[in-house]
């Protein structure tokens, strides 16, 4: 099995939804409600924390994928020239 490679897969898959989810989140922003009362609701904060993580582990699957080496690929030391 190559779980380099599967794990890199995962990764950018998951840093993608990640990414997606922040900017969905992001470009939505709050919803003003207008009523009757003068009452100061709290302010909507946007967190910012799955946008980090979803490019963390966007990048972290870019390295695996791209380094994990095949089994039956010769050593790059051995190799037929």
């Amino acid at each position: 099995m190559q779980f380099g490679r599967i794990y890199g897969v995962g990764l950018i898959v998951l840093g993608i939804v990640l990414c997606l989810l922040q900017f969905v989140r992001y470009a939505a922003g709050p919803k003003k409600e207008v009523s009757a009362q003068a009452v100061p609701k709290e302010q909507h904060v946007t967190s910012s924390l799955p946008g980090i993580i979803g490019a963390g582990s966007l990048g972290v699957g870019i390295a695996l994928f791209v380094t994990a080496q095949r089994k039956d690929e010769p050593n790059p030391k051995y190799r037929v020239k």
